[in-house]
């Protein structure tokens, strides 16, 4: 009797499996909508989505219609308005955080969170177009495209993709974060107030900054970061997303984050978390981060990446084991990744000023000799001569005036 209930539920398990055939084939459609909803977050009408304004009620108001077509709210269930907000004082920060869940079925207690902050940063420009979260309002509106209406766009693509092919085995968890521009507010409330064990949460996937270019030869460049948190089992995941859709993203440590979007948070609490970002251009916290500068070809591929790692993530059998960030901080695959893209950046110099092609330059040569030394000599010194250099390359990117590539 034992044997044949074993059997039967092994079956049943089975049956509720998305397989691997099942995510290839959808994985070249799992875009709906993204055109449409960053449209629609970076436009006027949202005043740049600043927290606790009206700008972000409309935001919630809109958001809320979409998260109610793919799951019950997070906070007590149901399809109240009520039910998708978890509201905050945090910090001297008053905000609304968005999450509906989507039922799993034989993994339905354990979750896979995918999120993306919504806010910006209203009309806290200055006249020279760049925006800014202590800002005094009243100047142009920052509309936030890339930063990050992309990122809910690609959220809700993912999430609509996922329910056209039935429950995954593991719930998955929606997650707007509001005032992440002013110090990661949203997300670190939720990290000490979650509305389900941090610990049943096996792995977050965050968005901050997609369908950005950095360069012309940067076109199809991209980052993932912070796998290394849910070990070679997630490194793998998020690297066999990635090899198969071809879209060239470096896998880079948690640091390459400059702990600046919500995946801090996440992380903080013990949650295997990759970080999805195209890093700072030059319509980085400005007035021009708007629609007109969006790659969406670009964003259609990274949100076929995503939704490939999300749910290798619900069907696994073995998610992820959470490991602390290495006190190492970077690694020579690391300066591997940065100097190949510091290396194709060379044939774009002439985009940069004066001393910043020089600075280019010479950042190119430092890295590329530690690549050369090998990884038996990249010791600690190696790592603050790569780190500094690579805060620096991030610096001059911004500098580059912001225009479509």
């Amino acid at each position: 009797m034992r044997i044949a209930t074993i059997v039967a539920v092994l079956i049943a398990t089975a049956a509720h499996a998305i397989t691997q055939a099942q995510i290839d084939a959808a994985a070249p459609r799992a875009h709906n909508g993204l055109r449409s909803v960053v449209r629609k977050l970076a436009g006027k009408g949202l005043a740049g989505r600043d927290n606790d304004t009206p700008g972000s009620l409309g935001a919630q108001a809109y958001l809320i219609r979409k998260l109610r077509r793919l799951g019950v709210g997070l906070n007590g269930g149901g399809t109240a308005d009520a039910a998708y907000k978890q509201a905050f004082v945090n910090a001297g920060q008053t905000g609304t955080n968005l999450l509906a869940v989507m039922p799993g079925s034989d993994l339905a207690a354990e979750y896979v969170m995918i999120g993306a902050h919504y806010d910006h940063l209203d009309s806290r420009s200055d006249g020279a177009g760049n925006c800014f979260a202590n800002g005094a309002v009243g100047g142009d509106i920052c509309n936030g495209a890339t930063d990050n209406a992309s990122g809910v766009a690609a959220t809700l693509a993912i999430a609509r993709a996922i329910k056209k092919l039935g429950p995954p085995r593991r719930s998955v968890i929606l997650a707007f974060w509001d005032a992440e521009e002013d110090q990661l507010n949203g997300s670190n409330y939720y990290s000490t107030h979650p509305l389900v064990p941090n610990a049943a949460v096996k792995g977050y996937i965050n968005f901050d900054i997609q369908g950005a270019n950095l360069l012309p030869s940067l076109r199809r460049t991209g980052f993932a970061v912070g796998a290394e948190t849910g070990g070679p089992a997630f490194e793998g995941i998020v690297g066999a997303a990635i090899g198969a859709e071809g879209l060239d993203t470096k896998l880079l440590s948690y640091i390459f984050g400059q702990l600046r979007s919500d995946y801090v948070n996440l992380v903080a609490v013990g949650i295997p978390t990759v970080f999805f970002t195209d890093a700072n251009n030059g319509c980085y916290h400005t007035v021009n981060d708007d629609v007109q500068f969006v790659d969406f070809e670009k964003l259609r591929l990274q949100t076929h990446v995503a939704f490939r790692t999300a749910l290798a993530l619900t069907e696994t059998g073995m998610p992820p084991t959470f490991v602390p960030p290495s006190s190492s901080l970077a690694t020579f695959a690391d300066a591997q990744r940065v100097a190949s893209i510091v290396q194709m950046g060379q044939v774009d110099l002439a985009l940069f000023t004066p001393a910043d092609q020089t600075l280019m330059a010479g950042i190119n040569t430092t890295l590329q000799g530690i690549v050369a030394d090998g990884p038996g000599a990249f010791d600690s010194t190696d790592v603050a001569t790569f780190l500094g250099s690579a805060i620096n390359v991030v610096n001059a990117l911004r500098r580059v005036p912001c225009q479509k590539f």
